[in-house]
């Protein structure tokens, strides 16, 4: 949770939205419980961290109706920083949440910070292709999990620095999935859009201020 990304993240969405902003540690980080990616197989694809960010999203949605019953046209964010990133593009509405939610949420928007195109199949193996087909899903409007995908709005934020010149392997990468990405894009959807911040490296060292700033504008 110390991480200086998503820390001023919860911030802009805070003080300038007034959101209720829930962030946790990744299993064996800080002071939580269970093991590291290193421990085992699942962990290491990713498995065990979108199961903990499924469990949380549903806890703190479940939590958020039974504490705001009135409650109307409220926006829902799903945000993610790095491999983070990968993890909340699987992030759906509960089936069973659906009708109960369809009054109080509006459509989710998802944030996504520096996700690691270049490293993806490294980090991912073989669910790496799921984890595109889900952010393509969001905003195509359909994937082999969920032929008829909800609205949703979709913000991409990378620094320019962490892509590369227009030669390397991170950049060529990076094209192709934009490629990708805009050619299943349905407008009737929801929006993508997608930032490229000059001077912002993959940590975002000094640049902090202007993540915020593209947050607020897209917001």
């Amino acid at each position: 949770m110390d991480s200086p990304v998503t820390a001023a993240l919860a911030e802009a969405l805070r003080s300038s939205w007034g959101a209720r902003v829930v962030r946790w540690n990744a299993r064996g980080i800080g002071q939580s419980s269970g093991r590291s990616e290193w421990s085992s197989f699942p962990a290491w694809v990713g498995e065990d961290n979108c199961s903990d960010y499924k469990d949380i999203f549903r806890e703190e949605v479940v939590r958020f109706l039974d504490e705001f019953p009135s409650a109307r046209d409220c926006d829902l964010f799903v945000c993610g920083y790095s491999c983070g990133a990968i993890y909340a593009t699987t992030i759906r509405m509960p089936k069973d949440l659906t009708d109960r939610c369809s009054n109080v949420f509006n459509p989710i928007r998802y944030i996504l910070i520096s996700y690691p195109i270049a490293i993806s199949p490294v980090l991912g193996l073989f669910r790496t292709g799921w984890y595109f087909r889900a952010l393509e899903g969001l905003v195509g409007g359909s994937w082999e999990n969920c032929r008829d995908e909800a609205r949703a709005d979709v913000l991409i934020l990378m620094g320019k620095d962490e892509l590369g010149s227009f030669v390397s392997p991170v950049r060529i990468a990076y094209n192709m999935w934009m490629k990708v990405l805009k050619s299943k894009r349905r407008a009737e959807r929801g929006t993508l859009d997608v930032v490229v911040v000059d001077g912002a490296s993959h940590t975002w060292h000094d640049r902090l201020d202007k993540l915020k700033e593209e947050v607020n504008r897209w917001l």
